[in-house]
């Protein structure tokens, strides 16, 4: 009887070691606001269990739109975001803090209906809400252009891109500000390309990883480890295109294979995803227009380099690149 009750016993043990990492882990909600292809590394991040591999169990909650999405944060519903810089520069109340990114830069095209020929004839132009990366990009780009966004021309919320060619079809706006993968449906319905930023080199990010500084203080392992998970999921994206071809029709709910095909042409994800400035100095100066004082600002209020920086300084960002062998 004794050998079977030592026996129970080490059974137990075991199964309380074999379950420690899983109870062990850190519950994370991530809050992604549009079904565009910006997203892909977070998507196959979570398709193939790369969060769990590094210790995170993460949900993924869908908020169309920035401004709604860092309200989650802030209420304490979703622990990270997915989006533009504009609004955690422009909500410093907020507290809100970027730690990595996607994207290198303004990859924002507006197409007009049949017809019209220039940024001149525009009056109307679709994006998806106030304060998100399409309507920063419209303003951008139509003052670059000379044009006074709202005034010269109205900005007109339709949500996603589907919803702003819809829009520019049905004659509701003269164009549309758009991403890739979704501008080749605009092409394949023959609506003109007006502007093309990706042509401009400007350096900018639409999605940075956002958290609220005081948890990032407090669970700073379980984000090096969100990171972590993130690199990969850019390594393999990178490296498996059918894997991440699922991935992406099952999340943008796309069948068309050149649809598909159009994120791998216009994307390339950077390995170190540092927050650097360059990438949302143009947000700063944006927001500042309007509030003077962001100018001022330290910039380091933004942005938290550290983590990245960890990650590159103990060789995992190389170790990932040759595992995976990409760059």
């Amino acid at each position: 009887m004794k050998i079977i009750a030592q026996a129970l016993r080490l059974i137990a043990f075991t199964t309380v070691l074999t379950q420690a990492p899983a109870a062990l882990a850190a519950n994370i909600n991530v809050v992604w606001t549009s079904e565009v292809g910006q997203f892909a590394p977070l998507w196959v991040t979570k398709e193939a269990k790369l969060f769990e591999k590094y210790g995170n169990n993460v949900e993924l909650i869908f908020i169309q739109g920035a401004s709604l999405a860092a309200a989650a944060l802030s209420s304490g519903d979703a622990h990270v975001g997915m989006f533009s810089p504009q609004v955690v520069i422009s909500t410093p109340n907020l507290d809100l803090v970027m730690f990595g990114r996607l994207g290198s830069t303004m990859d924002n095209r507006v197409y007009a209906r049949k017809g019209i020929k220039s940024i001149k004839e525009v009056k109307r132009i679709a994006i998806s809400r106030f304060g998100s990366n399409a309507d920063f990009a419209a303003r951008f780009l139509l003052q670059r252009e000379g044009l006074r966004p709202d005034t010269d021309v109205a900005l007109l919320q339709f949500g996603n891109q589907s919803n702003r060619i819809a829009a520019v079809e049905t004659n509701n706006a003269d164009a549309a500000m758009l991403t890739p993968p979704m501008t080749l449906m605009a092409r394949k319905l023959g609506m003109t390309l007006l502007i093309d930023a990706s042509k401009l080199n400007i350096p900018y990010s639409s999605l940075f990883f956002v958290s609220r500084r005081p948890y990032l203080a407090k669970t700073r392992p379980e984000l090096v480890n969100f990171t972590k998970a993130m690199i990969e999921g850019v390594a393999l994206y990178k490296s498996n295109k059918e894997f991440a071809m699922k991935v992406l029709s099952k999340y943008m709910k796309v069948q068309d294979r050149d649809v598909l095909e159009e994120n791998f042409k216009e994307y390339d994800f950077p390995l170190k995803p540092y927050p650097s400035r360059e990438y949302f100095e143009l947000p700063i100066q944006e927001v500042g227009k309007r509030d003077p004082k962001v100018l001022k600002e330290n910039p380091e209020r933004y942005a938290d380099q550290s983590l990245v920086k960890e990650l590159e300084s103990s060789g995992f960002i190389d170790k990932v690149a040759q595992e995976y062998r990409v760059k």
